[in-house]
């Protein structure tokens, strides 16, 4: 099949049919962390994070101000590792190591607002276990040539899809296929620049979706993605991935919310970061 003829077929796919949507949802899950905080025996959804490697070291990556205001000052930090079940990862957030830029003086749009949190190696076998992936930001990630459509996925976990008591929490994980303005397959608008370290780019989030929350409390800290769709053998749709930024501010718009988030270059300083403190 020829070039156009199979980006044809994966974007007709891709819109007209929500398989392939859930399945690379299904994909990012895996390295996807709904993050709760337990406070004598409450819990509160606090936000989202990636599971990322780094030099072999596990951390989660997510908005500084997820762990400031919720994680830092919890008795635990539970993450749930299969939907609607209690399996969950646990842990004092006193064994979490924190790195990142100096946290601003007031939360706004400009952040910085992104953390990487250092989690003790051998207390994340359980995570690996249960089918949970690390992404490893140690790889440089190619982008692959030839009959290949780009787009973006948002990973989160919206307070309004789960289900929450004072004592129960059953988050549940999101994927929200970015659509830019001009087509869902645009090329990702280059990241702005402000200041010498920190770059942002903004998403706009069409609400309208069926599959999207209307308001993204507890999205903070997700995972966007570029996720390349190409034909493989037997003309199987396969996909590669590259976590290229964390959400961390939202306000409202026209067609629903713009949702800001830290770029790959706001990443790379968080790994600056970690080699200066380490």
């Amino acid at each position: 099949m020829n070039t156009s003829a199979s980006v044809n077929r994966i974007a007709k796919e891709l819109l007209g049919s929500p398989r392939l949507g859930e399945t690379i949802t299904r994909e990012l899950n895996d390295y996807t962390a709904a993050l709760i905080a337990q406070n004598h025996g409450k819990m509160e959804l606090a936000g989202t994070g990636t599971f990322v490697s780094f030099s072999g070291i596990p951390f989660i990556l997510t908005a500084a101000h997820v762990w400031v205001r919720k994680l830092k000052s919890a008795d635990r930090i539970l993450i749930p590792l299969r939907e609607n079940t209690r399996e969950r990862f646990s842990i004092e957030p006193h064994y979490v190591v924190p790195f990142g830029p100096p946290c601003p003086t007031e939360w706004n749009e400009w952040g910085p607002d992104i953390v990487l949190l250092r989690l003790p190696p051998e207390n994340v076998g359980g995570v690996i276990a249960l089918g949970r992936s690390f992404f490893n930001l140690s790889i440089k990630k190619e982008r692959l040539i030839g009959g290949v459509i780009e787009t973006r996925f948002l990973m989160g976990a919206p307070w309004l899809r789960g289900q929450f008591t004072e004592t129960s929490a059953y988050p549940e994980i999101q994927g929200m296929l970015v659509l830019q303005r001009g087509g869902p397959f645009q090329p990702l608008c280059a990241p702005s620049l402000v200041g010498p370290s920190f770059d942002y780019i903004d998403l706009e989030i069409d609400t309208e979706q069926p599959e999207v929350a209307h308001h993204f409390g507890g999205v903070s800290g997700g995972g966007l993605w570029k996720v390349f769709l190409y034909e493989g053998p037997e003309s199987k749709i396969e996909s590669f991935r590259v976590l290229v930024g964390v959400a961390f501010w939202q306000e409202p718009s026209d067609s629903g919310l713009v949702v800001r988030c830290h770029g790959p270059q706001s990443i790379g300083v968080l790994l600056h970061h970690f080699l200066a403190g380490s």
